[in-house]
């Protein structure tokens, strides 16, 4: 709320989604107070890493203008703002479960018009809401959608063993059991079989320990359907209603 105050939209209009679908940023005026935008993407990416996981994706994109904002990415910016005064009640809400942690791992192949590079996007829940989410821009060009969802998987495994210790020495073992769901069965057959594929070949080594963790029995893969990807809203924008049901699957609710 003083965010909204600051910018002098106390009484905007809301905004259903932080985004539009496919959202492109067409040449426009070069913004002239740059520090402006610099500030409130800031301001923005701190509400998406402690407690907003809805617009890290949205933010992620915008903080990649920071050096040479246009008005356009202003204008985007503004939406993030409108988005989140109509959704100010929300919260990350815990109920108490039994239920173990469980992680939602998906990229978005190409998913920069500029560069051709894929987004990867993680969240992992417990107790009915995310403790922890990821939405960046792969290092790499991902040459299929199998080898962005794998990039994909790799990062969500690095965070899935870092929570298995931290829960360990917090002396929670029930909730050790990790699964981590995939929608690519492609990213899941390939973290499952060790077997030689020419395919595959030039994918980065460092991310094959992924077969080695699920060896071990540190976690699970298992395949969901895109529809009932929660991690979908961490690579892309979404319609109003793909956006809310990842919404509510995060915990993000009154």
């Amino acid at each position: 709320m003083n965010l909204l105050k600051q910018y002098g939209m106390e009484d905007c209009n809301s905004g259903m989604t932080p985004s539009e679908v496919n959202v492109k940023f067409p040449d426009s005026k070069k913004l002239s107070e740059v520090n402006h935008y610099r500030e409130l993407i800031g301001s923005l990416m701190y509400l998406s890493v402690a407690t907003r996981p809805d617009i890290a994706n949205t933010v992620s994109r915008l903080a990649q203008y920071v050096t040479n904002p246009s008005m356009c990415h202003w204008l985007a910016a503004k939406r993030v703002l409108r988005y989140l005064a109509g959704l100010a009640h929300r919260g990350l809400v815990f109920r108490k479960t039994n239920d173990p942690l469980i992680g939602y791992a998906d990229a978005d192949w190409g998913g920069c018009t500029v560069d051709r590079r894929s987004y990867t996007g993680y969240v992992f829940l417990i107790s009915g809401a995310a403790i922890t989410w990821k939405s960046q821009k792969q290092r790499t060009v991902a040459l299929s959608s199998t080898e962005a969802e794998y990039i994909s998987l790799a990062e969500a495994t690095e965070e899935a063993i870092y929570l298995r210790s931290l829960l360990t020495e917090l002396g929670l073992q029930e909730f050790i059991d990790i699964t981590i769901f995939v929608d690519n069965k492609g990213a899941q057959c390939l973290a499952g079989d060790p077997v030689f594929h020419a395919r595959t070949k030039h994918i980065d080594i460092k991310h094959h320990f992924i077969r080695q963790t699920v060896a071990a029995g540190h976690l699970k893969l298992q395949h969901i359907s895109t529809h009932n990807m929660v991690a979908d809203v961490m690579t892309k924008s979404l319609s109003n209603v793909n956006h809310e049901r990842c919404r509510t699957g995060l915990g993000l609710t009154t």
